[in-house]
């Protein structure tokens, strides 16, 4: 795969304002153009995460400023294909540095609110915790006293179509929800551009497909893309397991040669696609240290 990055898919097509004005309006608003493209401006993705044991750059999938008429807000996406536990916590991490960051560079008494949106894409159902405190033990005798964080998932699967004005996004819901319920015989005679191929082929991790449809003009015609699915259901499958193995393989040789690892770098090893982690096998005589493996995977 891999001329595209996979991520970069995802960042680069909600990086257009109008797919994410779009997509925000049908999940905050019910469809409703309240939030206009025109009103949204980028901002920058890097922020920086201070942990127990080293300095990293973390990056949020897509950050917009929001500008209305009558109102100023931070508005991110991310998307998800797995269902992870730490979920919560990283988005509350990535908010929490969205607040600090207006106090260095905005220096104002009052702040924007910053509303995060978790795109899940993944097979299956979100069954993770979504607040902190579903994470939490909690004794007795402090129920009721942490603070607690609640985290907005949205489901693909469960999210109307219908709702989208956007032909492109419009177009990756629908579809990505009639892949995953194998409803096949509805792509005959449909058409998508090759964005939105792009797209829908990250969302449900056909990666041959994405090595099909480069370029900007033209589009794709679905059922020929698509008609073999349940045949690619046991290849993905088997490219799980595949990764998996490799994973398995990667963590206990870093463990052999770091000792322990810290909980941060091995879910950035989880996270890494098949790419970075034989990029990680291959260099194990290298690694000396944490930050060498975080070297390797940028």
């Amino acid at each position: 795969m891999k001329d595209l990055k996979v991520d970069d898919v995802i960042r680069d097509f909600f990086r257009n304002p109008e797919h994410f004005a779009d997509m925000m309006n049908a999940i905050l608003y019910g469809g409703q153009n309240v939030i206009k493209p025109d009103e949204l401006q980028r901002m920058d993705t890097s922020e920086i995460f201070v942990g127990n044991y080293i300095s990293r750059e973390r990056r949020r999938d897509v950050i917009m400023l929001w500008k209305g008429k009558d109102s100023q807000a931070i508005l991110a996406l991310e998307a998800q294909d797995q269902v992870d536990f730490t979920m919560v916590s990283r988005t509350l991490l990535y908010d929490a540095l969205t607040y600090n960051m207006q106090d260095k560079e905005y220096k104002s008494y009052k702040i924007m609110p910053v509303v995060s949106l978790v795109l899940f894409h993944g097979e299956g159902r979100w069954i993770a915790a979504t607040s902190l405190v579903e994470r939490m033990d909690i004794p007795e005798s402090l129920k009721g006293m942490p603070n607690d964080w609640k985290m907005k998932i949205v489901d693909i699967k469960d999210l109307d179509y219908h709702l989208l004005k956007n032909e492109d996004n419009r177009n990756i819901v629908k579809t990505v929800n009639q892949i995953w319920r194998k409803e096949k015989e509805d792509f005959k005679g449909m058409e998508v551009s090759k964005t939105a191929a792009r797209v829908i082929a990250i969302l449900t991790e056909r990666f041959d497909i994405l090595e099909r449809v480069k370029g900007e003009e033209g589009t794709v015609a679905m059922w020929s893309f698509w008609k073999d699915i349940e045949d690619s259901g046991i290849r993905i499958g088997e490219e799980r397991g595949m990764k998996k193995g490799m994973l398995r393989i990667v963590i206990t040789q870093l463990k052999k040669v770091l000792g322990t690892l810290t909980p941060e770098l091995t879910l950035r090893i989880e996270l890494s696609n098949e790419e970075e982690l034989n990029n990680l096998a291959l260099h194990i005589a290298d690694i000396h240290s944490e930050t060498d493996v975080y070297m390797i995977l940028e």
